[in-house]
C-alpha cells in the first residue's frame, strides 16, 4: 500500500490497540534479567512501537528499519535511544547487522510477507545474536470474520466488501494461515519457543478495530483506482460498510504473539530456500 495519512493515522490507532489488548510491548520474560540491549524493530512504519517501548528501556539502544523513511516523525523528536533507518529486511542482511541484535521485533507484517514468510524469519534469525530473542505480533487474517451486536444489525455490505478482498487474495494465491503456526515455524527454523498466544478481539475494541481496518481498505481501494480498474464497486460497499460498522457490525480476528528464542548454535533448515 502506498504510505499516506491515513496510513500513519492507522499505525498508531493499531499500535494502541494492540498494546490495550496483549499488555505489554516486550514479553516480560525478555526484560526480566537484563535492560541494557540491543533491539531492532522490523517495519517500523512510524516508529510508535520503539517510542513506547524507550520509556521502559531507556538504557536500550532501539533501532527501526523499514523499506522506505516517508512515516518517521523528524529524528528530533525521537527519544535519545531510538534511532530509524531504511532497510529492506527481505534482502540480503548486511553484514555489520549479522548477530547485532539481543531482540528483533516484528510488528503486522502479514501482508508484506505474503504466504510465505520464511525469507523475512531467517534473516532475522541471521541479524539475532546467540541467545537472543525475536517476537513476531502478527494479525491472523487467515481467520477473519464478521459478527454484529445485535441478531437484526446488518452486516451485509461488510461481508460483500471482505468477500472482494478474499477473491483478490485468492487470485493472488495468497494464503495467512501460517500466522497460526508460527511456533511450529520458530521450531522448524532451530528456535527454541518461548510464547505463542492469541488473543482475540474482545466487544470494547471491537468499534474501533473495525474502523482501522475499512481505513486499510480505503488505502487499497485508492490503489485499486490508481491502478485503473474499476473501483465502483468497491467504494460503494466501503461506504455501506462504514454505515454498518456506526451501527454495530465488527471485523474480528485474533492478535497472534509469538516468541523465540536463538540457541547459542542453531539447528535445522536456517539455510535452506524451500517455500512453506
Amino acid at each position: 500500500m502506498k504510505h499516506a495519512h491515513t496510513s500513519s493515522v492507522r499505525l498508531y490507532l493499531q499500535h494502541w490497540m494492540w498494546r490495550r489488548q496483549v499488555k505489554y510491548l516486550l514479553l516480560p520474560a525478555i526484560t526480566s534479567e537484563n535492560t541494557i540491549l540491543e533491539v531492532a524493530d522490523i517495519g517500523c512504519g512510524t516508529g510508535i512501537w520503539l517510542i513506547d517501548l524507550a520509556e521502559q528501556l531507556p538504557r536500550a539502544k532501539l533501532v527501526g528499519y523499514d523499506v522506505s523513511p516517508l512515516q518517521f516523525p523528524p529524528p528530533e523528536w525521537l527519544p535519545r535511544n531510538v534511532k530509524l533507518e531504511v532497510l529492506d529486511a527481505l534482502a540480503e542482511v548486511p553484514s555489520s547487522l549479522v548477530e547485532n541484535y539481543d531482540v528483533v521485533h516484528i510488528g503486522l507484517l502479514v501482508l508484506v510477507v505474503g504466504d510465505n514468510p520464511l525469507p523475512l524469519l531467517r534473516n532475522v534469525i541471521r541479524m539475532l545474536k546467540p541467545n537472543g530473542y525475536i517476537q513476531w505480533d502478527e494479525a491472523d487474517l487467515g481467520g477473519l470474520f464478521r459478527t454484529t451486536s445485535t441478531p437484526t444489525t446488518s452486516k451485509d455490505s461488510l461481508e460483500e466488501l471482505y468477500d472482494l478482498v478474499d477473491k483478490r487474495f485468492n487470485r493472488a494465491r495468497l494464503s495467512h494461515s501460517w500466522v497460526r503456526s508460527l511456533d511450529e515455524l520458530f521450531r522448524q527454523e532451530g528456535l527454541v519457543v518461548i510464547e505463542y498466544k492469541q488473543f482475540p478481539i474482545p466487544n470494547e475494541i471491537a468499534h474501533p478495530w473495525t474502523h482501522m481496518h475499512l481505513l486499510s481498505l480505503g488505502e487499497l481501494i485508492k490503489d485499486i483506482e490508481k491502478s485503473g480498474e474499476d473501483s465502483h464497486k468497491w467504494l460503494d460497499l466501503h461506504a455501506g460498510a462504514i454505515e454498518e460498522a456506526r451501527h454495530g457490525a465488527s471485523v474480528r480476528m485474533n492478535m497472534v504473539v509469538a516468541v523465540g528464542r536463538k540457541p547459542s548454535k542453531v539447528q535445522g533448515t536456517i539455510a535452506s530456500t524451500e517455500p512453506l
